[in-house]
């Protein structure tokens, strides 16, 4: 069975050469490894000897700055007259021994003098009965945290020792001194020798590192407990600790550890505080190394079959040229076929697009004609409503020309040509009052829904109350008008703005029936964003909270019923919207209601197309 042989000598012949290369790579990783091992030890120690050098200067700096028999007194009396000398004293130390603060802390927590006392950070007044160091002072022990400044953000080490009164005085403790180191040269070490190093605390949180992405990240992660210590202790002032970049081994000590196959690790616990002091090295000169070493021994390998495998490479590779050849033929067809479909879809879809918006454009052309034809019936229905007091406005003048003509007939008679003169005259000035009333009505009547243009406020209020005059008389309303004295110019349909004040006189005066003393206001005047508001405000018994939401709802009305259909403040809504004007109701300084529209700013194109502000006139 030549078959099964050849296969059987082949995999066997696999199986040397992979078992070959590894082992070539894991022996020169190895040699590698060991190699680093060494490295990575004697830069543990260095860096462990160097901080418990700098930290060393100062363990017992606080403890001897403690037997001072000023600061002592100052401890026990609070003297404000000791402050002064124990801060020349605090400031005097911390100089000479590179300490960056030193400070007394009273048994309440508050400091009481300080080194800095003339900074802008100064930490006298400052309690720190909250921190870990002034707790442990107090009893009795040496205090040790590190953290960052709550007052300056500046993280350092802090070394405290209790201030005992003489024995005389019993040798209460009376205070703390406190010492704070900054650590950052260290950092600075550690990133000019090239080297990743970390310094962790008990909670395996990093606060120094030769890499700043690195500080203040978590080796694992934090319980309940530990983050509520951090929080209370403030100890680095934030609330969240992420995790490294690397997964920790769960002990240390161990000669050298692969952290995550990224990382060579070396690190120890130190006996200060549970800190512990980690060095880590880039893998890849092991990973390389073994990359090397199984890459030389896969070319010695593959020469040696290169010979044999030459024709047959070859032979498959024409293979896969045709059948790459065929694949691209065949999805180039695909291709076109699926872009003819796409194609086809999309003329459709268009053409159904096409029909949706010419639908819609038909229906916004009747719901627009439907909307003017509403306007012109609540205007004829307002015209209807205001037929009686027009006709009484006009019996009077048409009374008094009859009398007048009589009057000329017989002055003709007796030759008093200069009162007759008088008498066609004054039937002139009758004449033209008449004319001035049906004028207004027939602009009140037409037809308006032009684009709007500059109207001046004064004249549309004016106009709209020439139109209700009659039925503001019969009522015995007064009105009061509060329009600046320079005029207001809005940008509005004249006719289209006529009918929402009068459907908004007309509201009032409906408001104001059988009520004592009736009043109505009109105001307006130019707001802070340059919109122009006009209010009408009655003083009659106002809006109920239950019929607000439901005011300009068409057909809804509150007066009894065939005096009218509920559609004037629709109406008047859906004018105002159509001129970017806003129609909202409220109440009134007095109780009754107030209706007030508001105005966009009035601009106007010049012939180029540039826009201008138009200021109120």
């Amino acid at each position: 069975m030549p078959g099964p042989q050849r296969l059987l000598s082949s995999l066997c012949l696999l199986l040397l050469a992979i078992a070959l290369v590894l082992g070539a790579g894991w022996q020169a990783g190895r040699f590698a490894r060991d190699g680093l091992m060494a490295t990575l030890h004697g830069r543990l120690e260095v860096y462990g000897q160097s901080l418990d050098a700098m930290l060393g200067r100062f363990d017992h700096l606080p403890a001897t700055a403690a037997l001072d028999p000023t600061l002592v007194r100052l401890a026990q009396s609070h003297d404000p007259a000791l402050v002064a000398p124990v801060n020349d004293y605090l400031r005097t130390v911390s100089r000479r021994t590179g300490a960056a603060v030193l400070y007394l802390i009273g048994t309440d927590g508050t400091t009481l003098a300080a080194s800095n006392w003339d900074q802008p950070n100064s930490y006298v007044g400052i309690n720190f009965g909250y921190r870990p160091y002034f707790q442990q002072a107090m009893e009795g022990r040496d205090g040790h945290f590190y953290g960052t400044g709550t007052l300056t953000g500046i993280p350092g080490y802090f070394i405290a020792a209790p201030v005992r009164a003489p024995l005389a005085d019993g040798g209460r403790i009376v205070g703390t001194v406190v010492v704070k180191v900054l650590l950052d040269a260290m950092e600075t070490v550690w990133r000019d020798a090239g080297d990743l190093v970390l310094l962790t605390d008990r909670h395996g949180i990093a606060f120094l590192s030769s890499l700043p992405d690195w500080k203040l990240r978590t080796t694992r992660e934090l319980d309940a407990l530990a983050l509520d210590e951090l929080a209370d202790t403030r100890q680095y002032g934030r609330d969240s600790y992420p995790p490294l970049p690397f997964t920790m081994p769960h002990r240390l000590g161990t000669p050298v550890q692969t952290v995550d196959g990224r990382y060579l690790l070396y690190g120890r616990a130190l006996e200060r505080d549970g800190w512990s002091l980690l060095v880590l090295q880039d893998a890849a000169p092991v990973r390389r190394a073994q990359s090397l070493a199984a890459a030389a021994m896969a070319l010695l390998l593959a020469l040696a079959l290169a010979g044999g495998l030459a024709w047959r490479q070859r032979f498959r590779r024409l293979q896969e040229r045709e059948r790459s050849r065929a694949a691209l033929e065949q999805a180039r067809l695909d291709l076109e076929r699926k872009v003819v479909e796409r194609t086809a879809d999309l003329s459709t879809a268009n053409a159904k697009l096409e029909r949706e918006v010419e639908q819609r454009r038909h229906t916004e052309q009747e719901l627009r004609a439907a909307q003017n034809e509403l306007v012109q019936a609540a205007k004829l229905a307002a015209l209807g409503q205001m037929a009686a007091g027009v006709t009484h406005e006009l019996n009077q003048p048409l009374t008094a020309l009859r009398g007048l003509a009589e009057n000329c007939r017989a002055l003709l008679d007796r030759g008093r040509e200069e009162d007759v003169r008088d008498n066609l005259a004054f039937m002139a000035d009758l004449v033209d009052r008449m004319a001035k009333i049906t004028s207004q009505l027939r602009g009140f009547s037409r037809r308006s829904d032009g684009p709007p243009e500059p109207v001046p406020l004064a004249r549309a209020v004016r106009d709209a109350l020439a139109l209700v005059e009659r039925r503001l008389a019969d009522q015995g309303i007064a009105v009061d008008l509060g329009l600046p004295s320079g005029g207001l110019v809005v940008g509005f349909e004249p006719v289209r703005l006529q009918q929402v004040l009068v459907n908004l006189l007309r509201n009032a005066a409906d408001a104001l029936r059988d009520r004592p003393n009736p009043r109505i206001r009109v105001t307006g005047h130019v707001n802070m964003d340059k919109t122009i508001s006009l209010s009408v405000t009655d003083n009659g018994p106002g809006i109920g909270f239950e019929v607000m939401p439901r005011l300009f709802e068409p057909f809804f009305t509150t007066k009894p019923a065939g005096e009218g259909l509920g559609l004037g403040l629709a109406i008047s809504q859906a004018i105002a919207r159509e001129y970017g004007a806003q129609l909202s109701a409220g109440s009134g300084p007095e109780g009754g209601a107030c209706f007030t529209l508001t105005f966009p700013p009035l601009t106007e194109r010049s012939p180029t197309g540039e826009e201008k502000n138009h200021a109120p006139a």
